[in-house]
């Protein structure tokens, strides 16, 4: 996978599944509920890459990137990724680069044995990118970028 792709996926936050398959953005997949009752319907276009679209709407909402492997064993994603993030990342490299974050969570230790997990941090892309979009990093417990998400900020629904 290019950036240019990652790059078309993330201008294409917000809308709806028919139209990105219909002009070739993404490839014609099922949308599948992971698990019954959940809010949206995802397709995986690549390895460790995760589209999900609200189910009502059917309209892009997030991509996510993993970049390092879960307990689960899910894929990891080793494409290209937009100047300026890269496979490798940590907290501090992150907010050197980008300031700030307008949202973050602090580590947090999971119940029943599940150990610990870094927190997130969320950044507004810039307006030229998308106007109504952020992205976040949620780290490991060692505070290295573990999964990258695009997504949009206000969605119109709760």
């Amino acid at each position: 996978m290019d950036s240019a792709t990652v790059n078309r996926w993330v201008k294409s936050l917000g809308r709806h599944y028919d139209q990105l398959v219909a002009e070739g953005t993404i490839p014609s997949m099922p949308l599948q509920e992971l698990y019954e009752g959940r809010d949206w319907l995802d397709i995986e276009p690549a390895p460790g890459v995760g589209m999900e679209f609200w189910t009502d709407t059917k309209r892009l909402e997030k991509v996510l990137f993993t970049l390092i492997p879960t307990e689960h064993g899910d894929p990891v994603y080793k494409g290209e990724l937009p100047v300026p993030f890269s496979l490798k990342m940590d907290q501090a490299g992150v907010r050197a680069l980008l300031g700030k974050p307008m949202e973050s969570k602090g580590p947090v230790k999971l119940p029943g044995g599940l150990g610990m997990r870094g927190g997130w941090d969320a950044y507004r892309l810039q307006e030229d990118t998308h106007p109504n979009a952020r992205v976040g990093f949620s780290y490991t417990a060692d505070m290295m970028v573990k999964t990258l998400a695009f997504a949009l900020i206000n969605t119109d629904h709760d």
